[in-house]
């Protein structure tokens, strides 16, 4: 009885150090993935020419979403500031605050959109290598924009689990039993992860692999031939590293999350915590991939923060045109 009671302020000792470890590592991860995600966005909304690209144009709500990530890790309880001291708001403001924040339905919707738009940008790469002729049809400004929102619409519907399994009560977020029971639980979370993850990541993966294999060889002595297949090697290189990030990051978690309501994986376990970190550690990884696998956005990066003289839009839309 001794022993149990002298080791029981042991293990509380290492629960709070675990806390705050998790705290300086999620406050991390908040403080880059917004910073340099915003860096990226400016960067792109500063050369116009830019944006122009079906890609780009991808890429920047890809940065968006990732920032946004960057402050539901702030916002939500739990993460940089613990449930016990984030204050609940009362009357429908709660309501709102349990519903979005509390279960973190806001926080990892983000992820899953992102998820959503590696995969559109693994399309788009396809027709743009494949199918020139068909490319601009498919893959114009306005079309990438209703694409766009077609992945926000789509996630947020097949979360809507989350609105019926946490409520306000009194000054507390508290969950309370779905309505559908058990097996409604199993088909919700199945369902969603299937459409939302494994989907999208094997599409996107056998899209890139699909390049990688018929990536037409230049044949032609020609200097622009030549410099437009190094440019889509170079671009279609930096877009499989982001998808690779993302599968590593995100595949842990996630098969934690579709196993968990059948008995075999436990929410809120160690392991689970440290592959929240991982999922979360991705929103500030792809600018730091742009920057070193991409000579285009390496110099925009550059000039953003003055480390060289403004490159003119000529030369940039030169390096760009080719870039689909």
């Amino acid at each position: 009885m001794e022993n149990i009671t002298s080791s029981t302020p042991t293990v509380l000792k290492d629960s709070e150090n675990s806390h705050v470890g998790l705290q300086i590592a999620f406050s991390l991860i908040a403080a880059t993935s917004f910073t340099f995600n915003l860096l990226f966005c400016v960067m792109l909304l500063r050369n116009p020419v830019m944006l122009k690209k079906a890609h780009n144009i991808l890429l920047f709500n890809l940065a968006v979403v990732d920032m946004l990530t960057g402050v539901f890790i702030v916002a939500t309880p739990g993460y940089v500031i613990l449930k016990s001291s984030y204050p609940v708001p009362h009357g429908a403001g709660g309501e709102v605050f349990c519903r979005l924040l509390s279960n973190r339905y806001l926080l990892f919707a983000m992820g899953k959109v992102s998820i959503l738009l590696v995969a559109c940008l693994a399309i788009e790469r396809w027709f743009c290598v494949f199918r020139p002729m068909k490319y601009e049809t498919h893959f114009s400004r306005k079309r990438v924009l209703i694409y766009v929102s077609v992945m926000f619409i789509v996630t947020c519907i097949l979360s809507m689990n989350k609105f019926f399994e946490i409520s306000l009560s009194g000054e507390k977020c508290v969950t309370k039993k779905a309505p559908y029971g058990k097996e409604g639980t199993r088909a919700f979370i199945v369902t969603y992860s299937v459409i939302t993850f494994f989907i999208p990541c094997l599409l996107t993966w056998f899209t890139f692999a699909d390049i990688a294999v018929h990536l037409p060889s230049s044949l032609s002595r020609s200097a622009i031939v030549e410099t437009e297949r190094k440019v889509q090697k170079a671009l279609l290189r930096m877009c499989t590293l982001a998808a690779v990030a993302l599968t590593f990051c995100g595949l842990p978690a996630q098969t934690i999350y579709t196993l968990s309501p059948f008995g075999i994986t436990k929410i809120g376990s160690a392991l689970h915590k440290a592959f929240n970190v991982l999922v979360l550690f991705n929103s500030c990884m792809n600018p730091f991939i742009y920057y070193f696998t991409n000579k285009e956005y390496r110099k925009a990066f550059k000039d953003l923060l003055g480390c060289k003289g403004k490159q003119s839009g000529r030369d940039l839309e030169l390096e760009t045109q080719v870039t689909g």
